[in-house]
C-alpha cells in the first residue's frame, strides 16, 4: 500500500506540482514590470520570431535576414535549437513573441524540474530529487543566466544538465553500453545549442572524470564480479574494464556527440564569423572569492553579480571531507570552478593560450549542478545534515528572487518598448528610415537597442543587431563605434553612408564626456557628409540623409521606368565610391578612423594585391601587412613608387624576417628603442618638436628606430645617439615612419606630430572620399536577393557572404556586396553543407560501431563469466 501512494504521488501529484509551480512563475514574471529580462533576451526573441515568421511563409530552415547586420545569413549561424524552441513557444503563445517568453520560462523550469526528479528516482531518492527539481530553477547562477544576462540557451542548457551528470555516473557506475548513446546525444543538443557553453561543458566534465579516476584510483566501488548501476540493482552488468577505460570511453560518446553537430557548426566555423563569444575583457568573467561567497552582495548591489553561494561551498567541503568516493569528484569539480573565478587565477588564465575561452564564472552553474547531484548521490549522509544543507540552500536563493519578482508593476513590454522608442528618438526617426538605420548607443539598452528598430512596431533595416556571430560587417561596425568613442565624426557618418544608412540615431556616451562643443563638431560632420540633425533630446540626436542634395531624386525619376519588377520597400539605394588612400594592415583601421579619405580592405597580404589595384590611388599606407614573398612585395612598392604613388610605411607594422627575425624592408633595418613617459625632443625637417607626453596606459613606449634610409627626415636623441626615426628610402615617394608616430598622433592629436606627418601624407582629417549616391533596386525572395542598378562597381549596402551565388558578377569589398550594371540575380547557395552531413554521418557511424563494440564486449564477458561459475559449480 505504502510503495503504491509513492508511484501515485510520483506519477500523478509530481507532475501536477511542478505544471501548477511553472504557472505560477510565469504569471510572477508576467507582472514583474521588467520581462522579458536579460540583457540578451530580445535579440533572441526577435531570432524566434524571425523563424517563426519564416515557417508561416513555408520556409522551415530560413537562410536571410535582411533586417539584421546589412543581411545575416540567419540558420547558418544561429544555434538551431533555442531558435526552433522559441519559435515553437511563440506559437503555443498564440504568436505572441513576449508570450512566447513566458511559455519558454514554464518549459525552462519544467525541463529541470523533471530531469532532477528522473535522476532522483533511478538512484532510489525520488522526493529529494523533486526538491532539487524545483530548488534548481531558483539558484541564484541560474536566475542570474535568464534574467539577467538573458542568455536563453544557456538557460536551456542548464535545466538539461542534470540528465548529463546522471549518465555520466551511470555509465561509470556499470558501464551499460546504451547509455553512452544519451550522453552523445545529449551533447550534440548542447553543440546545437550554444556551442561555447557546449564545449566549457565538455572541458567540465574532464575535469570530473579525471578527478573520479583518481579517487577512485583506476577501480570502481565493488568492482569485483559484478558492478551494478545504481537505480539499477540487480541488473547484473559486469565490471568487464579498468574504470579508466570507462573514463576514455565516456570523453570519446562526448567528442562523438560534438562532431555530430558537424552538419550546423562546420558551414558557421568555416564561413569564418561565428567565432564563439568573446569577451571585450577577460577580467570580467573573474571576480573576488568573496563577492561569489557573500550573500549580502545580493541585497547591497543587487541581483547583478554571479553568485556560487555560501551554502553550496559549505557543503563541497563538507562532501570532500566525508563523502564516500562516488559523490566525493562532484564536491572537488565546484570547489575547484570557485577557485579557478577568483581574481588570483586570472593571473594566471590572463598569460594561457586560449584565454579567450576562460570565461570561468560562465562555468559556475555547471559547478553548482555538480556539487548537487553528489549532494543527491551521497546516500550515507544522516537526514538531519541533508535538511540542514537543504535549508541553508534555500535561504541561499531567496536574495535573488527579485531577478523573478521584479516591481510587480505589471508595466507591459509593449508599453516599455514604446517609452524607450521616444525616448531613444527611435520611433521617430524609423518612420522617416527608408533604407536602413543605424543606432549607435554602444548597446547600452542591451538587445533592446536593435528589438526597438528590427521588432517593434513597423521594423527597419540595420547596421546592427544582437547576434555578433553573424555579422560579416563586424569589423565594419566596430570602427563606427570606436571612431565615435574617439571623436572622429566624420568618419562616422562617411561609413554610415557607405553601410546604407539614411537615418543614424546617436546617444551620448555613458560617462558623460559629451557636451556643447563635440555636439556641434558632431553636427558639422554630419552636414560636411550630407546628413541633416532632425531631432534631439539631451540624451540622443538624429540625423537624416539628405539624398535629394547628391541628385538622386531627379536620378531616380529619370529612371522611373527602368525596373519593371515594383519592391516592397522602394527607397534603396547605393554608392559609388573614389578613395585618394588605401591601408593595408592591421594598424590600417586605425589611421583610416582618423582619415576617412583612406579606404581600409580585410586583406593585410600585400602580395595579394597586384600593380592594377593600387596605382589608381594618391597613397598607399602600410601597417602591420603581411607578405609571403617578400621579394615580390618589395617590388610592387618600389612599382608604384615609380608610377608616382605615395607609399608610406609604418616601421613598427613592418612584418619580422622568417628567418632572422628581424624586422627589415626594402633594405631598411628596424631596432627596438622604449621611451618613457614621452618622447625626448625630435629633430625634424619641421624643426625642433616637443611633444606632448604619452597618454594614460602608455607610459612605458616600446617602438623601432630605422636603420638604412636614404634621406632622414627625423632623429631623435636617445642618450650620446643619434637615432633616425622619419625619412625616404629608394625614391622620394616611399617613406618609413618610425617611432610609432601615426599611432601616438591618433591618441594625442598633437599639432606638431599632425604637422610633420604631414610631410608624408597628403591628406587631411577633415577630408572625405568622393561618395556618390545612385538607385540600386533591391528585392528579396525565398533564398534570392534581385538586384537592379545603372551603374557598374555599386556598393549595394548589403553584406557580402560566401554563400552568395550569381551568373553575374558580384564581388565583396570591405565585407559589403559590389554589383555591376543591370539585373543581378543572387541565390543563396549552402557552403560546405555537403562536408557538415559527411561529418556528422562519420560521427554517427562512429557512434555505433563504438556501442557496438562495447556492448559484444560485455556480452562476451557475461557468457565466459557464467562458464566459469559453472565450472565451479
Amino acid at each position: 500500500m505504502k510503495d503504491s501512494k509513492k508511484h501515485f504521488f510520483l506519477v500523478w501529484a509530481m507532475p501536477v506540482l511542478f505544471v501548477l509551480l511553472a504557472f505560477g512563475v510565469a504569471v510572477l514574471v508576467e507582472n514583474s514590470g521588467t520581462y522579458p529580462g536579460g540583457k540578451d533576451a530580445l535579440g533572441y526573441l526577435y531570432r524566434g520570431n524571425a523563424l517563426y515568421g519564416a515557417i508561416q511563409k513555408g520556409e522551415l530552415w530560413p537562410m536571410y535576414d535582411p533586417y539584421w547586420y546589412n543581411g545575416a545569413e540567419m540558420m547558418r549561424y544561429w544555434a538551431p535549437v533555442p531558435v526552433y524552441l522559441l519559435a515553437g513557444c511563440q506559437w503555443l503563445a498564440g504568436g505572441n513573441a513576449m508570450g512566447g517568453f513566458l511559455v519558454f520560462v514554464i518549459v525552462l523550469f519544467l525541463t529541470g524540474a523533471f530531469s532532477w526528479l528522473y535522476v532522483g528516482i533511478q538512484v532510489k531518492r525520488p522526493y529529494f530529487g523533486a526538491f532539487l527539481g524545483v530548488l534548481w530553477f531558483f539558484m541564484p547562477n541560474n536566475l542570474y543566466s535568464l534574467f539577467y544576462e538573458g542568455n536563453l540557451p544557456r538557460a536551456f542548457c542548464i535545466a538539461v544538465l542534470p540528465l548529463l551528470f546522471f549518465w555520466a555516473h551511470d555509465y561509470l557506475q556499470g558501464g551499460r553500453w546504451h547509455v553512452l548513446l544519451k550522453i552523445a546525444g545529449c551533447i550534440l543538443v548542447f553543440f546545437l545549442c550554444h556551442p561555447g557553453y557546449g564545449g566549457m561543458i565538455v572541458l567540465v566534465f574532464a575535469l570530473y572524470l579525471l578527478l573520479d579516476a583518481v579517487i577512485s584510483h583506476g577501480n570502481r566501488e565493488g568492482a569485483g564480479d559484478l558492478a551494478c548501476c545504481p537505480g539499477n540493482q540487480g541488473a547484473g552488468q559486469p565490471a568487464y574494464c579498468h574504470s579508466w577505460q570507462r573514463h576514455l570511453e565516456l570523453i570519446l560518446a562526448m567528442v562523438l556527440g560534438w562532431l555530430m553537430a558537424g552538419f550546423w557548426m562546420l558551414p558557421s566555423m568555416a564561413g569564418g564569423v561565428a567565432a564563439g563569444e568573446h569577451p571585450e575583457s577577460l577580467g570580467d568573467f573573474f571576480q573576488s572569492v568573496f563577492l561569489s561567497l557573500n550573500p549580502a552582495a545580493r541585497m547591497q548591489d543587487g541581483s547583478e553579480v554571479f553568485y556560487f553561494g555560501l551554502s553550496v561551498a559549505l557543503l563541497a567541503v563538507f562532501g570532500i571531507l566525508l563523502s564516500k568516493r562516488k559523490s566525493m569528484p562532484g564536491f572537488w569539480v565546484g570547489i575547484l570552478l570557485l577557485i579557478g573565478s577568483s581574481e588570483t587565477a586570472f593571473l594566471l588564465a590572463d598569460v594561457l593560450p586560449g584565454r579567450e575561452y576562460l570565461q570561468m564564472l560562465r562555468l559556475v552553474s555547471i559547478g553548482l549542478g555538480l556539487v548537487l547531484f553528489s549532494f543527491l548521490i551521497w546516500d550515507t549522509l544522516k537526514k538531519g545534515w541533508v535538511l540542514l544543507f537543504a535549508g541553508l540552500l534555500v535561504l541561499d536563493a531567496l536574495p535573488s528572487l527579485p531577478l523573478v519578482l521584479g516591481t510587480q508593476s505589471g508595466w507591459e513590454p509593449e508599453e516599455r518598448f514604446a517609452y524607450y522608442a521616444e525616448k531613444t528618438l527611435v520611433g521617430e526617426a524609423k518612420g522617416l528610415t527608408g533604407q536602413r538605420l543605424a543606432l549607435l548607443d554602444e548597446s547600452s539598452l542591451g538587445a533592446m537597442s536593435s528589438y526597438l528598430v528590427t521588432g517593434f512596431g513597423s521594423p527597419v533595416a540595420t547596421s546592427y543587431g544582437a547576434a555578433g556571430e553573424a555579422a560579416v560587417t563586424a569589423s565594419n561596425i566596430q570602427q563606427v563605434d570606436r571612431a565615435l568613442k574617439d571623436g572622429h565624426y566624420r568618419y562616422v557618418f562617411d561609413r554610415c553612408m557607405e553601410l546604407g544608412n539614411d537615418t543614424v540615431v546617436i546617444q551620448a556616451d555613458a560617462e558623460g564626456k559629451f557636451g556643447e562643443t563635440q555636439w556641434e563638431e558632431m553636427d558639422q560632420a554630419a552636414e560636411q557628409v550630407g546628413y541633416q540633425l532632425m531631432d534631439s533630446n539631451e540624451d540622443y540626436r538624429f540625423y537624416k540623409l539628405d539624398i535629394a542634395k547628391t541628385g538622386m531624386g531627379e536620378i531616380s525619376a529619370q529612371q522611373e521606368g527602368l525596373y519593371p519588377d515594383k519592391l516592397d520597400a522602394p527607397s534603396h539605394w547605393g554608392t559609388v565610391t573614389e578613395y585618394r588612400a588605401i591601408g593595408i594592415g592591421t594598424g590600417a583601421p586605425a589611421i583610416s578612423r582618423q582619415f576617412p579619405a583612406m579606404e581600409e580592405v580585410a586583406s593585410t597580404d600585400l602580395d595579394g594585391f597586384t600593380f592594377e589595384d593600387l596605382q589608381g590611388y594618391d597613397l598607399v599606407y602600410l601597417d602591420g601587412f603581411t607578405y609571403e614573398d617578400k621579394a615580390a612585395a618589395e617590388r610592387l612598392v618600389e612599382e608604384l613608387s615609380e608610377a608616382g604613388v605615395r607609399v608610406v610605411i609604418a616601421a613598427d607594422g613592418i612584418p619580422d624576417d622568417r628567418g632572422s627575425r628581424d624586422q627589415s624592408f626594402l633594405g631598411v633595418v628596424c631596432n627596438g628603442v622604449t621611451f618613457s613617459q614621452g618622447y625626448p625632443n625630435l629633430d625634424t625637417i619641421e624643426g625642433m618638436l616637443e611633444t606632448d607626453l604619452f597618454p594614460d596606459g602608455h607610459r612605458d613606449w616600446s617602438t623601432v628606430y630605422l636603420e638604412g634610409l636614404d634621406e632622414v627626415w627625423g632623429t631623435v636623441q636617445d642618450l650620446d645617439w643619434e637615432l633616425p626615426f622619419f625619412g625616404t628610402v629608394k625614391n622620394e615617394n616611399i617613406v618609413l615612419v618610425g617611432l610609432n608616430l601615426t599611432y601616438y598622433y591618433g591618441l594625442t592629436l598633437d599639432e606638431g606630430v599632425g604637422k610633420l606627418l604631414g610631410h608624408a601624407m597628403d591628406l587631411r582629417m577633415d577630408e572625405l572620399p568622393r561618395r556618390e549616391i545612385v538607385p540600386c533596386q533591391i528585392q528579396y525572395g525565398e533564398n534570392q536577393i534581385l538586384i537592379e542598378t545603372g551603374r557598374d562597381d555599386v556598393n549595394t549596402g548589403l553584406a557580402y557572404h560566401d554563400s552568395f551565388q550569381s551568373g553575374q558578377e558580384v564581388y565583396g569589398k570591405n565585407h559589403l556586396a559590389y554589383v555591376k550594371a543591370g539585373r543581378t540575380e543572387i541565390r543563396l547557395g549552402h557552403p560546405y553543407l555537403g562536408r557538415g552531413i559527411m561529418l556528422t554521418a562519420v560521427a554517427a557511424a562512429c557512434l555505433l560501431m563504438f556501442t557496438r563494440h562495447i556492448k559484444y564486449r560485455q556480452q562476451g564477458y557475461s557468457k565466459s563469466h557464467r562458464e566459469k561459475n559453472g565450472r565451479e559449480r
